[in-house]
């Protein structure tokens, strides 16, 4: 029976048997001491449980401790915890089953009765109320029974080995006291501690799962014998949970796990803080609590996992010699924070812990602490790509291999380091080939490298040492088939690919149904099988290795569970080849569960680049694809899912703000306290300051307490999700909550995809679909590119004339393209289906037009497409329509609501102009005094002016929170790397994305951003992270920005035109002064196109 985890929610006292009724009070005694509440315990009174569980106990010739224990602390607890006033017949209750207990584990009874009974055998007065003479009776006759072993049991303990170097011998000399003795006598239980002990040593001596699953038998057995508490509980609490550990790599049972983590906190619960078995303990919790994370994919038990593995390195001196140990494996969990999440603090912290490890490695253990060390390594190397850090990590695989190998010990650990020697020495063969030959065609195979070479007999051999039932050895497996297929590509040996195959077959029909890596195989054999197709040629229309690639692809992402990046990749591996073998309807709803994975890829917890890193790396193309895919499959509600995935799948850092700022009224409205907690969760994520930290709180390392307030936000969040109407607080919008953004006119958002590009029009009427064959995946890719390239040719000082005109023209034939291939289609839809809104009796206005581009057409000046050079501005967009940007339709909703909000209550203007003439280390921008003056007359008085020395950092922070409208003249550095470190450059210090991205900004209507890219991401254009959309997303409703530098005197002209525009709207004032600029020089697109406005 499973005390711990095993049918939690089933009443165990209602079979009537001794053993339920003892789980049963234990239960209840443990929600008192953890709750104080008597509920529970006072209920199996009325229900009679407690008489039963002492009617059960009929041997009265030998104790039944564990009984007595339950029913004397059962008593105790209602004394205790009772009302003031309590009857004395608790008290007296308690006090004879607990006596009997204490004669033989007197650290098993509560303090406070143990001073009672102490009292009564020394024959003082105890403190409390009064013992009746019976009750003394009874109570001394307890403690004066004694535990008797006879001489035979005495000299076969003695005749153990206290080394454990002979568990077969051992177990044979206790078994016949297990056999031959009543249930409850002393020898018996004895004998089950030992045994079950000895089972463990002689099981880590010979991999034997029969002999683990004895020692689980027993183990359970002996929990219900033995008073819960003392010394000797928390040893065979924390052995049980050990041996389930060891029993759950043979079952993949995911019971056996609850159970062992269960065992393993009710072990540290009774283990004193100055105990030697405190690190050990904690180690182990650890670790059962990490595995259960990979199984679960469940934050808390990793966030758990790490906390408990600091109090083992904080439970021994640092110079002691297990301490070394205890680093290495918080070291080693620190690495799977980093590898699940993408915190590189975490990362950070176990290599400063590796490097800066100043003890000599233990002698015993001294190959686990170098695996450790050399996992640390291989993941800074994938952060890093460090080669050198790569070596260091081979040389202490191979070190821990050798040292393995050596020994002649358990195989196991010895397969384990060779599988990840072998892991390693492959991403050395396959990120540093050095200069080997590819694949040849049509000749001998080409050379293999060294490496990978090495990583294949690694692999091989720890296929060869691992025991055919052994758990690990499918993984083992999997891991050689990987080296094979990278020899495969390497060498073009079509037999290496076979041969990987066929190890892929085997570890998956040898691997546990439950096994936590048999979703990730049978990937493997998917990609592994679309690979010997795509050798093959692929000449039938579904030939036989494209099916069977499918049907694995589709297993894997059904049977997975995990980490949500992990099983993102399945979910869109199959997305793929749903796709490859024309299932259509498939491959969309693939690609959807895929795309609603991808916000929970970037946890609350990370900021910044590493928001970004697991983005670029998980995300990139997804939404698009996944748009694509449903309008494949086509349906009549086809356009508003593709939009709905679209807005699922990025701007998830905007939108997961913005959203907040929308939603945040209708909490504080329901429930101010929860709007209150979350306000303060998120700054403290955003800025790493713990809201209401005490000193004890703020000891706890950054990246724990920042991964605790990521779990107290989702907490929240829940929590805000079950009030009445905010059911989907915090959800990606659905078609109802964006159709708002059309208000004004027609969103169009334009999607790239290799499967096929097309133009999504939100209107008040719905969405349409309108498709863009002349637009290209990849070429709209190239010409991202060179459009790059071309625009720092055409205004760099210095360069020759003709390469200048050079560059502009090609700027021109982008525009140009950009009208062929997406412009004209969507305004020709527009003209057919859209009705025009009217102009101005003065005379016609174009109809406003807003655009949200995806991937490479995001970097791309779409509302400047157009043939320019022709008369009459009939095929250009800037004549056609007054073009505004939105980074998502979500986005742009939640604009115009905010828009709403403020237009109903007015404030005053605020304007703030910033001008920076001078900055040492960059070129003089003579037009910002200019632009200021132009700012501020256009603002009038009341405007705040700060100029030159005045413009510092501290200054513009101060100022921005009351600011209504900004003019900013300055230099800004574009980061394309890392944008989150794009920056202003202010007088002082410059102002990054990340700190602005920070800042709410209640009152900001309209900001003007003149400076250099300001518009312009980098690795993630779908996610708007630049400084136009920092300000954006800090609070400002309307911004208009640049998407490349544009040179002083054009910017200062920019600004006047801007300021004296006759049209008051922001948007319709930019067209105004963009269609001015281009007038002075149509054939110099870089001067006038670059100028965007964001905004309802």
């Amino acid at each position: 029976m499973r005390e711990f985890s095993r049918n939690p929610g089933r009443d165990p006292s209602r079979d009537g048997s001794r053993d339920g009724l003892l789980i049963a009070v234990r239960r209840a005694i443990a929600a008192v001491r953890d709750t104080g509440d008597l509920a529970g315990l006072r209920a199996l009174e009325r229900q009679g449980a407690i008489t039963r569980l002492v009617i059960s106990m009929d041997d009265a010739r030998w104790p039944d401790l564990a009984a007595l224990h339950a029913i004397g602390l059962a008593r105790w607890a209602q004394y205790v915890f009772g009302p003031d006033g309590a009857h004395q017949s608790e008290w007296e209750a308690s006090l004879q089953p607990l006596s009997c207990v204490y004669a033989r584990e007197p650290d098993a009874v509560p303090p406070e009765a143990a001073a009672v009974l102490e009292a009564l055998r020394s024959g003082r007065r105890p403190a409390g109320p009064r013992v009746p003479r019976e009750v003394r009776r009874w109570v001394l006759a307890g403690l004066r029974q004694r535990e008797e072993l006879s001489a035979d049991f005495a000299a076969a303990v003695r005749g153990l080995d206290p080394h454990g170097r002979r568990p077969r011998q051992d177990a044979a000399a206790l078994r016949p006291y297990l056999d031959l003795t009543p249930r409850h006598h002393p020898e018996r239980v004895r004998a089950l501690r030992l045994l079950a002990v000895g089972l463990q040593m002689r099981y880590r001596e010979t991999g034997d799962a029969a002999v683990l699953a004895e020692a689980v038998r027993l183990g359970r057995e002996l929990l219900l014998l033995i008073p819960a508490a003392g010394a000797r509980w928390a040893d065979a609490v924390a052995n049980h949970a050990r041996v389930l550990g060891d029993h759950y790599r043979h079952t993949s049972d995911r019971r056996d796990l609850d159970e062992a983590v269960e065992g393993g906190r009710e072990a540290l619960r009774h283990t004193p803080q100055d105990s030697a078995w405190l690190a050990v303990r904690l180690d182990e919790f650890s670790l059962h609590l990490s595995q259960r994370y990979d199984l679960t994919g469940a934050t808390a038990d990793l966030n758990a996992a790490v906390d408990a593995c600091r109090g083992a390195v904080r439970a021994v001196p640092a110079a002691a010699p297990d301490a070394v140990a205890h680093r290495a494996r918080l070291a080693g969990l620190l690495v799977k924070r980093h590898r699940v999440t993408g915190d590189g603090a975490a990362l950070d912290e176990a290599v400063q812990l590796v490097r800066g490890e100043t003890q000599p490695l233990p002698a015993p253990g001294r190959d686990h602490v170098l695996v450790q060390h050399a996992e640390v390594l291989h993941a800074q190397y994938r952060r890093t790509g460090s080669a050198g850090v790569l070596q260091e990590a081979v040389a202490l695989y191979r070190e821990a291999a050798g040292e393995r190998r050596a020994r002649h010990g358990h195989r196991t650990d010895l397969a384990t380091a060779l599988s990840h020697l072998g892991n390693a020495l492959y991403d050395l063969a396959a990120d540093f080939p050095q200069d080997a030959p590819g694949p040849r065609r049509g000749g001998p195979p080409a050379p293999e490298p060294a490496a990978l070479r090495e990583a294949v007999a690694a692999h091989r051999e720890a296929v060869a040492v691992s025991a055919v039932d052994d758990p690990q050895r499918p993984g083992y497996l999997n891991n050689l088939a990987r080296a094979l297929r990278e020899r495969a590509r390497a060498t073009g040996r079509p037999d290496a690919l076979d041969e990987a195959i066929a190890l892929l077959r085997e570890a998956i029909e040898t691997a546990h149904p439950a096994h936590l890596f048999r979703p990730a195989m049978l990937s493997h054999l998917s990609t592994a099988l679309l690979e010997r197709h795509r050798h093959t040629g692929g000449d039938e229309p579904e030939p036989k290795l494209l099916r069977e690639a499918y049907v694995f692809a589709e297993a894997a992402a059904r049977d997975a569970a995990g980490p949500p990046g992990e099983l993102l990749r399945l979910h869109r591996a199959l997305a793929e080849l749903a796709t490859a073998t024309g299932r259509r309807t498939e491959a969309a709803a693939a690609y959807a569960r895929a795309v609603a994975l991808l916000p929970q890829v970037v946890p609350h917890q990370l900021h910044g680049s590493e928001s970004e890193d697991r983005l670029a790396r998980h995300g990139r193309g997804l939404a698009a694809d996944a748009a694509a895919a449903v309008l494949r499959a086509g349906g009549p509600d086809a356009p508003a899912r593709a939009l709905e995935l679209l807005e699922q799948g990025r701007g998830i850092l905007l939108t997961r703000s913005l959203g907040l700022h929308g939603e945040e009224e209708a909490l504080r409205a329901a429930a101010p306290h929860l709007a209150a907690r979350l306000t303060a969760l998120r700054t403290a994520l955003t800025t790493g300051a713990a809201p209401g930290a005490t000193a004890t709180a703020t000891a706890a390392a950054p990246g724990d307490r920042r991964h605790r307030l990521a779990e107290e936000w989702d907490a929240v969040v829940d929590e805000a999700r079950r009030l009445p109407g905010l059911e989907n607080f915090l959800k990606p919008p659905r078609m109802a909550a964006l159709r708002p953004a059309a208000a004004g006119g027609p969103v169009v958002t334009v999607t790239t995809s290799p499967l096929r590009c097309d133009a999504l029009i939100l209107t008040n009427g719905g969405v349409a679909a309108v498709p863009l064959p002349g637009l290209d995946h990849a070429q709209a890719e190239e010409r991202a590119t060179r459009f790059t390239e071309a625009l720092r040719t055409a205004e760099l000082p210095g360069t020759p004339l003709v390469d200048r005109l050079t560059a502009q023209a090609y700027l021109r034939d982008t525009l140009a393209w950009l009208w062929d291939t997406t412009a004209a289609p969507v305004l020709d839809h527009l003209d057919r289906t859209a009705p025009r809104h009217p102009g101005p009796p003065n005379g016609p206005r174009p109809p406003r037009l807003w655009l949200s581009a995806t991937g490479p057409l995001a970097l791309l000046p779409l509302h400047a497409a157009g043939h320019h050079g022709e008369p009459g501005g009939t095929r250009t967009l800037l004549d056609r329509a007054v073009p505004s940007y939105t980074p998502t339709v979500a986005a742009l909703a939640a604009a115009v609501r905010t828009a709403a909000r403020r237009t109903a209550r007015p404030r005053p203007p605020s304007p703030l102009v910033v001008a920076i003439p001078r900055t040492p280390g960059f070129a003089p921008l003579d037009g910002a005094l200019a632009e200021a003056d132009a700012a501020a007359a256009h603002y009038g008085p009341g405007t705040t002016v700060l100029t030159g020395a005045d413009a510092t950092r501290a200054r513009l922070l101060a100022a921005l929170p009351a600011s209504t409208h900004v003019h900013l003249a300055c230099h800004a550095v574009a980061d394309p790397a890392s944008p989150y470190g794009s920056h202003l450059i202010l007088h002082d210090q410059p102002l990054t994305v990340a700190e602005l991205s920070r800042l709410r900004l209640g009152h900001g209507e309209f900001c003007y951003l003149s400076a250099c890219a300001t518009a312009r991401s980098g690795r993630l254009p779908d996610e708007a992270v630049h400084i136009g959309g920092a300000f954006h997303l800090a609070g400002f409703g309307q911004v208009v920005a640049t998407l490349w530098p544009v040179e002083d005197a054009t910017a200062a002209e920019a600004a006047r035109l801007f300021h004296t525009s006759p049209h008051p709207a922001p948007a319709a004032a930019l067209h105004h002064a963009v269609r001015r600029l281009r007038a002075a020089a149509p054939l110099l697109p870089s001067r006038w196109a670059g100028h965007i406005h964001i905004g309802p």
